[in-house]
């Protein structure tokens, strides 16, 4: 044991004051470090998480202080830190999964990892959005607390959470009973990763914060034939690039410009050859708003643009599966408010800052239904290069690793004395 723990260990601490975590996240650095290459080596994708866990578990088990709760988490893992003083209970979540990107970062420890997808496709496996970022930090925070558990006010219950990519995991948890049986926490709080925050800096969004993540299948329908004579066909691949504009114009002149939303159609298949029209075109589509009254419109909406374009062209009705995904999100604003006043301590005001509500979607959302709930940015802002979360080339900076775990503790301490 190195001096600095012993004499944190052995100097009594007064009930308000606040521990010296950066001197004891200083000792966990390096161990953080190799492990979040660890992670990153090693990402699995949603509802695949079963490595992830296993490594999460290992780890968590060695913590004094430290009950895993039994549960049907399916690849996640809850656990709670219990304090050594009466107190309310805090949650941190923090998401597990990776994505199907293929890693180009030229990184020592870069995923090589490959898996299949729906379909049979395959991919290559990647933490493209600082998951393993997310994770390390979790660790390195439950440690730190532990250290301090004695003079601890109440308990931490630190949710690792799969499937957020795909916006299932928060859900699953929930239903399987987080928050019962005495697990309702006073709030929920969560970081990002996000590189257009500075790195050594964090950025809160109060009130609205994320977007409805819903989308659609649609298989456009026609009659093929041969490229040479259009007229005797029904082309589905024309009548299918007619949709496409279409939905662009339903956000620019049917949905107030006061009720933001975006519709972008990121797949279109249809055709083997090109002298040869298909019968049908298949496009899948995201569609994003943020209130309730938009985003059921939009569904709507697109419904009745793709029927009548049908109609107008003489093409078979279109098969349009249309679903309603991720909740927008909601960052409690007395609980924002409460939490900039530490980041400004902490890292002085000038490294905090505010930014305005994304069209991304979060899971996260669903706990700040159920309780006061907080996901703040963490910067990892390069000044060397641009960077954009979900992209092959994510390199965040390892120095945000121990700014997180001191925020994360001193955010927990602070909620833990309100």
């Amino acid at each position: 044991m190195t001096r600095r723990l012993l004499l944190l260990l052995c100097l009594p601490l007064l009930a308000s004051a606040t521990p010296d975590f950066e001197g004891i996240m200083e000792e966990f650095r390096p161990s953080a470090v190799l492990e979040r290459r660890k992670l990153h080596r090693n990402p699995e994708l949603s509802l695949r998480e079963f490595a992830t866990q296993e490594f999460l578990k290992v780890r968590l088990e060695k913590i004094p202080g430290v009950e895993l709760i039994e549960g049907d988490w399916g690849t996640g893992l809850v656990a709670i830190l219990h304090g050594g003083k009466p107190g309310p209970l805090v949650a941190w979540r923090t998401d597990m999964d990776a994505l199907p990107v293929t890693e180009n970062t030229g990184l020592a420890f870069a995923s090589t990892r490959v898996d299949t997808l729906s379909g049979g496709r395959s991919a290559g496996v990647m933490h493209a959005c600082g998951h393993d970022l997310h994770m390390t930090i979790a660790l390195g925070m439950m440690r730190a607390l532990s250290i301090v558990r004695d003079e601890m006010p109440g308990s931490v219950m630190l949710i690792c959470q799969p499937a957020e990519e795909i916006g299932a995991g928060a859900l699953q948890l929930l239903e399987a009973g987080l928050f019962e049986e005495g697990r309702l926490p006073k709030c929920a709080l969560a970081l990002h990763v996000h590189p257009t925050i500075p790195l050594g800096s964090v950025g809160s969004c109060p009130g609205p914060s994320s977007a409805n993540v819903d989308g659609f299948q649609l298989t456009v329908k026609g009659r093929g034939g041969h490229g040479a004579y259009p007229h005797k066909a029904i082309d589905p691949v024309s009548l299918a690039a007619k949709m496409v504009l279409s939905f662009e114009s339903i956000v620019a002149r049917e949905v107030s410009v006061n009720h933001p939303c975006v519709i972008s159609v990121g797949r279109i298949e249809g055709g083997r050859k090109s002298n040869v029209i298909p019968d049908e075109v298949v496009l899948e589509a995201t569609v994003r708003s943020r209130d309730e009254e938009t985003r059921k419109a939009l569904s709507e909406m697109i419904e009745r643009r793709v029927m009548a374009l049908a109609e107008a062209a003489g093409a078979p009705e279109p098969e349009l599966l249309y679903y309603f995904g991720t909740a927008a999100g909601y960052n409690n604003p007395e609980l924002v408010d409460q939490c900039r006043e530490v980041f400004r301590k902490v890292l002085g005001p000038e490294r905090e800052t505010l930014y305005e509500p994304a069209m991304g979607g979060e899971d996260f959302s669903y706990y700040g239904k159920r309780v006061p709930g907080f996901q703040f940015r963490l910067g990892i802002g390069r000044d060397d290069r641009e960077m954009t979360l979900h992209r092959a080339d994510l390199d965040p900076p390892e120095e945000a690793i121990g700014t997180g775990i001191q925020l994360a503790c001193e955010l927990i301490w602070d909620q833990l004395h309100r």
